[in-house]
């Protein structure tokens, strides 16, 4: 019994794996439409075409053996047609054979009755010289003519109990013949009875056939008809599911790229916003002080002393943000030089010419009075620079791949030597070997060009990524690509499948980081990701 209900339970899982439920999308004059088939749908689909197909088979089979049987009942009708012919002509011989044995005994009686009756007769019947020697031996002893007498009366007799027991076989078998002639003709009225019911049925049989091919005909063209629906469906089916997939990913990146930026937008908002306001103030009130020194020329050393004062509070303010811009732009410097790569050598590859460069020529004031403004010129030009500095590293920091591959895994080799897994010898790791399951997802850590997807010697399949300022990365050993060289990938984007082909021991992605075609250790970069994003 357990063993019952272990077959049933597999064949209900067998079935709901085979017949999972599905989802149809019709589109028609720009509605979309998602039709659901279920496993019960489906399974009802599948047996309906089977039982049409049994029912098909079996009435062909059925015909297949009517037209046999017909066939044997023919065969056995001109078996008997011939046998009747046969019986006939037997009886028809031996009709003649006795026809022919009573005339001989006829003619034999006729003549020893003529014989013995009348000698002229039988002298006549006799040829001469037989006559002549008959009637000498007759004639000639009395004694002698008894005895041929009773010779002939004896052979007589013999022929004519022989002839009786001809005749009385000849009889029997005529009786015997005649029954069976009645009993052949017997048979062969039930034969043209069953011959004339199996034209009947003969005919019925045809014409439920011809009936029944039509319908195997139609039924065949209602399976080709639902074989190549069910083909559209499935390839529709799995056309939208892989670009569901792939929207579904894109959604999940965008969404990602989306929380990065909103953030990066708040702070700079802020800090504009705090900018415009300390501007605009400063601006409104230097046109204030210069209108009143124009209107009020008797107060303008006063004003003047609350300009240098306002002007003073000015630098300080501007100081500060300058110095909250330097403490930002400190974080920020840590964390490139957490991955290795030197700060200043990045910023002068974001300085190349043509990077622009502008603003409203401001001269540098010479008066002594105007100290404080050119301090405060001084640090208004001291802020510029710094957010000019965090503007640089924001782009170096969109640059650098700051997250790992895959979102689960361990290390199972690390960056710089290490015993080679395969000879056993010294060798040079370029990257990490991150362990993962089979066909997991491997991401962008970066956006970029993909500058190389293909197979490369002992990396197996792999990606190549140019993410800018020198900056490249390598994703190698893996199962399957997902993009071509040329493509521009975002931040977090899939790329491509975990696996282990080329010169790999088990499923993992090795991966490596680039500046200049120098190798340098991800896991800096893994680490000033985490200090990024921590909290």
């Amino acid at each position: 019994m357990p063993v019952i209900r272990d077959w049933s339970v597999a064949a209900k899982e067998k079935l709901r794996v085979t017949f999972a439920p599905r989802e149809l999308i019709v589109r028609n004059d720009g509605r979309v439409r998602y039709l659901r088939l279920s496993t019960r749908v489906q399974v009802l689909t599948v047996s309906a075409l089977g039982a049409l197909l049994i029912a098909a088979a079996s009435t062909s089979i059925g015909m297949v053996v009517q037209q046999i049987s017909l066939h044997s009942q023919k065969q056995a009708t001109r078996k008997a047609d011939d046998a009747y012919t046969n019986l006939l002509t037997e009886v028809t011989g031996y009709f003649d054979q006795f026809t022919d044995r009573a005339d001989a005994i006829q003619g034999d009686e006729a003549s020893l009755l003529g014989l013995t009756r009348d000698e002229s007769t039988a002298r006549q019947r006799l040829g001469d010289d037989a006559t002549a020697h008959f009637w000498q031996a007759w004639t000639a002893n009395p004694s002698e003519r008894e005895a041929l007498r009773e010779t002939l009366r004896t052979a007589l007799q013999q022929k004519l109990t022989s002839f009786d027991g001809d005749l009385k076989r000849i009889a029997e078998r005529n009786q015997y013949l005649t029954t069976r002639f009645t009993d052949i003709q017997a048979k062969a009225r039930q034969l043209d009875a069953a011959r004339a019911d199996i034209t009947v049925d003969r005919d019925a049989l045809a014409a439920k056939l011809a009936d029944q091919r039509n319908a195997n005909r139609d039924l065949a063209g209602q399976v080709a008809d639902l074989t190549e629906t069910l083909g559209q469906v499935r390839g529709t089916l799995h056309t939208e599911t892989v670009k569901s997939a792939a929207l579904g990913d894109q959604v999940d990146t965008l969404q990602q790229q989306l929380d990065l930026t909103r953030s990066a937008n708040a702070d700079l908002a802020m800090q504009v916003d705090q900018d415009t306001r300390a501007l605009a103030t400063a601006i409104a009130q230097r046109n204030m002080l210069q209108t009143a020194r124009t209107d009020m020329a008797g107060t303008i050393d006063d004003l003047n002393q609350r300009l240098a004062s306002l002007q003073e509070s000015q630098a300080s303010f501007v100081s500060h943000l300058t110095e909250r811009a330097r403490q930002n732009l400190g974080d920020m410097e840590k964390t490139v030089q957490m991955t290795g790569l030197s700060v200043d050598q990045l910023l002068r590859l974001t300085s190349q010419p043509g990077a622009g460069e502008g603003g409203p020529f401001v001269p540098v004031p010479t008066d002594s009075r105007d100290a404080n403004e050119r301090k405060l010129l001084e640090s208004v030009a001291n802020l510029d620079d710094e957010v000019g500095r965090w503007e640089k590293l924001q782009v170096i920091l969109r640059s650098l791949p700051l997250s790992a591959p895959v979102d689960h895994y361990y290390i199972s080799s690390g960056f710089g030597e290490r015993i080679d897994p395969f000879n056993g010898e010294g060798a040079i790791h370029e990257g990490l070997d991150m362990v993962d399951t089979v066909r997991a997802e491997v991401l962008a850590t970066a956006p970029g060009k993909v500058v190389f997807a293909g197979w490369r010697g002992g990396y197996g399949r792999c990606v190549e990524i140019d993410h800018g300022l020198g900056i490249t990365t390598l994703y190698a050993h893996l199962d399957s690509i997902l993009v071509k060289e040329g493509d521009l990938v975002d931040y977090r984007q899939q790329i491509g499948k975990l696996g282990t082909s080329g010169r790999s021991s088990g499923p993992h992605v090795h991966y490596e980081v680039r500046f200049d075609g120098k190798a340098l250790d991800p896991m800096g970069f893994l680490k000033a990701g985490r200090y990024v994003f921590k909290g």
